[in-house]
């Protein structure tokens, strides 16, 4: 059973480390003790809590150091950085064509997947017709809706 384990953790550390290369990163211990955060689950996280997490998990990671490889981890295209309720930074590791819905009351974070128009996710859509009708050059429309959700409008019928 340790050899088992020994084993999945290293080939883990392997599969991260190709995943790193494809997008141009080198290996190293935050990098892969952040992705291994995401891995496990957590997402829509802040750099605070993520550094929390790691420190229950034993690593020795600062904060800064938490803090650039988040960004160099979402500038690669493996997390995604968004603004939650209060404006903090969240981060989460599906990058696959999303929306977040953020409840104002409570901050609760829920994924949907991308509407499609014409066929097209609407963030690709929009971004070629605006920059079709205007000339513009439109890095990449992101789009957070916010709102109440039903948990917390029913504690406010209460």
């Amino acid at each position: 059973m340790v050899e088992s384990k020994r084993t999945d953790r290293q080939d883990g550390r392997e599969e991260l480390r190709a995943l790193l290369r494809r997008h141009g990163l080198r290996y190293s211990r935050p990098r892969e003790a952040i992705m291994e955060i995401f891995r496990d689950g957590s997402s829509h996280i802040s750099a605070e809590s993520l550094h929390c997490s790691l420190k229950e998990r034993g690593e020795d990671v600062s904060l800064s150091t938490v803090y650039l490889n988040l960004n160099v981890l979402r500038d690669a295209g493996l997390v995604q950085e968004f603004r939650g309720v209060g404006g903090e930074s969240l981060y989460d590791h599906n990058v696959s064509p999303h929306y977040h819905l953020i409840c104002r009351e409570t901050g609760r974070v829920v994924d949907v997947p991308a509407i499609e128009i014409e066929g097209v996710p609407l963030g690709r859509f929009l971004k070629e017709r605006i920059e079709q009708e205007t000339g513009w050059t439109i890095d990449e429309p992101r789009f957070d809706l916010r709102g109440v959700s039903p948990q917390a409008a029913s504690r406010d019928d209460d």
